[in-house]
């Protein structure tokens, strides 16, 4: 089946996709070393609709230091509560343990261009009282940079509204239409899964209603649960555990962007919000490569590759969903590549305009073809570990040049001047003092 979804360019500080088609075929069976959906927690009890017992959490940021990834995931907990523009709120908060308390954010990071983030309120002990001009959806941060150690229970009294909230092996489908119909007066619907929370405009929501919900929140979890694996994050050591926060897909009411990734969300166009609540839709490339762009590790985005090594995730993802032809072939990538590897030395230049996105792509993927899962998982255990403090295009360079050849075992200084990596001639000395064997194979030959 075809379907509509989005390649990538660069805006600003987030990255943003434009449309093209691909086709989405029926996922296969996890691969090997996906975490298991059970191997996160909730650390929120719903008590009842009213009453939240909450545990404080690593912040995002702190999360993506120890991650190494460029953009935090969303700390913040949904309630499936709305507060209605210029209402009033009125929240008790009890300390359980601990001395800090949490804060209420009212409104979803991105979902409107009027409040493009949300506005938040320290909460204090006792009855709080929150007044928001704008209103929105209402969610609980309690985050700290240091160690975690305190918790509440918020009392959610006066002011809010219940939106249409479906959760994950809780809400049925009917359950689901029900509050469709019942709840007319609220402008947004949440979906909130092991690893997710997707949030719509209750009107998308009624057009995709007939869908399965709990097949999409499902997949949007598997999905990320595959990234994860690709980036090493399983067990539960510092180093390796998966992040402690889910990621938002929101949809959208800014008009200039299809879909993209920054601080805290990923967001998409309200013309393309089939891929949040359709079952064929969570399955096209564009939420995968947002979600992509949540998992990228410093190290492995110089200048250049702010929109390649976001798609070795998406890769993962089409690989464990049984997609095929891959990508790099329905779309004639490898032809490309091979025009590129003939070009003479001095014009073949990785990070130069004779090789687009998808050729640079090509490079990781025969890295991948090579040597598999293991390569990209060590990689990123191996930058979770050393945190190395790269800062340049060459040092970031230099860095993966080695590291590649370390945990491979081979000598790749070959395989990266062919592929037109320009960096001083002493990184090719490093490389070759590694004293390890040349591959068995010309590497720049692979393809699938």
């Amino acid at each position: 089946m075809k379907s509509k979804i989005l390649f990538a360019c660069m805006t600003g500080a987030f990255s943003c996709l434009l449309l093209v088609n691909t086709s989405c075929r029926k996922p296969a069976a996890e691969p090997p070393g996906d975490p298991a959906a059970s191997s996160r927690d909730a650390s929120t009890e719903l008590l009842t609709d009213s009453v939240i017992t909450i545990s404080e959490q690593p912040s995002g940021s702190k999360e993506a230091t120890r991650l190494q990834q460029g953009n935090p995931a969303s700390d913040f907990t949904p309630t499936g509560f709305y507060l209605p523009p210029n209402g009033t709120l009125k929240v008790q908060v009890q300390q359980l343990s601990g001395s800090r308390l949490p804060r209420i954010l009212i409104g979803t990071y991105s979902r409107y261009e009027n409040k493009w983030d949300p506005t938040s309120y320290q909460l204090q002990a006792g009855e709080n009282t929150i007044t928001d001009p704008l209103g929105g959806l209402i969610y609980i941060r309690y985050i700290t940079d240091g160690t975690p150690g305190a918790s509440a229970r918020l009392t959610f009294k006066e002011g809010k509204k219940p939106v249409p909230y479906f959760v994950l092996g809780k809400t049925t489908h009917a359950e689901w239409l029900s509050m469709l119909n019942l709840y007319t007066d609220v402008p947004d619907v949440q979906l909130v899964g092991k690893r997710v929370i997707i949030v719509a405009s209750r009107a998308k929501a009624l057009t995709y209603k007939d869908e399965d919900q709990g097949q999409v929140v499902t997949l949007a979890d598997r999905i990320i649960n595959i990234e994860d694996s690709l980036s090493g994050l399983w067990g539960s050591s510092e180093r390796d555990r998966v992040n402690a926060h889910k990621y938002l897909m929101t949809e959208t009411d800014k008009a200039d962007t299809y879909m993209a990734a920054t601080w805290y969300r990923t967001w998409y166009h309200k013309d393309v919000v089939n891929v949040l609540l359709t079952v064929n839709g969570i399955r096209s490339w564009g939420p995968w490569h947002e979600l992509g762009h949540m998992h990228q590790q410093g190290p492995m985005r110089w200048s250049t590759l702010g929109e390649v090594t976001v798609n070795i995730y998406s890769l993962a993802v089409e690989r464990a969903f049984g997609i095929t032809p891959s990508r790099l072939r329905a779309d004639g990538v490898w032809p490309k590549v091979k025009t590129f590897l003939a070009l003479a030395d001095a014009e073949r230049d990785f990070n130069g305009s004779k090789a687009d996105v998808w050729v640079r792509l090509a490079m990781f993927h025969q890295l991948w073809l090579a040597y598999g899962d293991s390569f990209y998982q060590q990689m990123h255990q191996r930058i979770r570990q050393e945190k190395p403090t790269a800062s340049s295009d060459n040092d970031k360079m230099r860095y993966f040049m080695l590291a590649a050849s370390q945990l491979s075992g081979r000598n790749l200084g070959g395989f990266f001047r062919k592929w037109g990596f320009k960096v001083p001639e002493s990184v090719y000395t490093e490389v070759n003092n590694l004293n390890l064997p040349a591959p068995t194979t010309d590497l720049t030959t692979l393809e699938d």
